[in-house]
């Protein structure tokens, strides 16, 4: 997975460029929702539309189940970013977060 168009700073921060270039799909997804948890907190309605984007693009659909629900919370947040309804996006973020971060990135092995 790429992060296509998604440049949260990263001209001005060539550290995270670094961090992105070099990680994995599984510390992407935590890097997402990182950075929509900012995005959220800054209020800032474009960049916090563009990381859902790049999530929902990133769904499998060929695990049908989970990849629809995981686009029904990415939609539902991108509903509530487009009508400034930040805290909720917020909720989505930090507790996809939390979850994926307990749940996947908890291996060593997913930590590049």
């Amino acid at each position: 997975m790429a992060m296509r168009n998604l440049s949260y700073n990263s001209s001005k921060n060539p550290y995270l460029l670094q961090q992105v270039n070099s990680a994995g799909p599984e510390k992407l997804i935590s890097l997402l929702y990182d950075i929509g948890s900012k995005s959220c907190r800054a209020k800032d309605r474009q960049k916090a539309a563009k990381v859902l984007v790049e999530l929902i693009a990133a769904l499998n659909f060929e695990y049908k189940e989970i990849a629809t629900e995981f686009f029904d919370l990415y939609r539902y947040a991108l509903d509530e970013v487009n009508k400034g309804g930040f805290e909720n996006a917020l909720r989505v973020f930090e507790e996809l977060n939390d979850v994926w971060k307990s749940a996947v990135m908890k291996n060593p092995s997913n930590m590049n």
